[in-house]
């Protein structure tokens, strides 16, 4: 027997809720084990619940999901990039005020956002040329 999605939304509402309190108490109590085993149980019972809905998805849904992706990926993308460069600039110019020390982190950061841009366009461009396979692009029809 398979419950509707409405049924659904309502049991996870309910389990936020359950969490939530659970979360305050722990804090209130500083016992952050019940808080840990709070979230874990409420994510092994949506798990759960989540194996007996049937949930389906429209046509427009499935294409909303795509162009919402995209033009995430669209916008991170970049802003990362520029926001690496920018933070990097300060450690390379030579400026008094950062070769002291005193914002060694910006580097750091600005390393960390690098690393991440060039790893978020290594994913994309894998799992683009992946999928183009699989759906019968890349030249492989005949």
């Amino acid at each position: 027997m398979y419950m509707n999605s409405k049924r659904y939304k309502q049991i996870r509402i309910f389990v936020a809720i359950f969490i939530s309190i659970t979360m305050s108490i722990s804090v209130n109590l500083n016992s952050y084990l019940l808080g840990i085993i709070a979230v874990l149980v409420g994510m092994l019972f949506l798990t759960l619940v989540r194996s007996k809905t049937k949930i389906t998805v429209d046509e427009r849904e499935k294409t909303i999901r795509e162009k919402a992706a995209q033009l995430t990926y669209a916008i991170f993308t970049p802003t990362i990039g520029i926001g690496s460069f920018i933070l990097l600039i300060p450690s390379y110019s030579g400026l008094a005020v950062f070769s002291k020390g005193e914002f060694t982190y910006l580097e750091s950061l600005g390393m960390i956002f690098a690393y991440l841009t060039l790893f978020l366009i290594a994913i994309y461009s894998l799992s683009y040329h992946f999928l183009n396979r699989k759906y019968g692009g890349g030249g492989n029809e005949e």
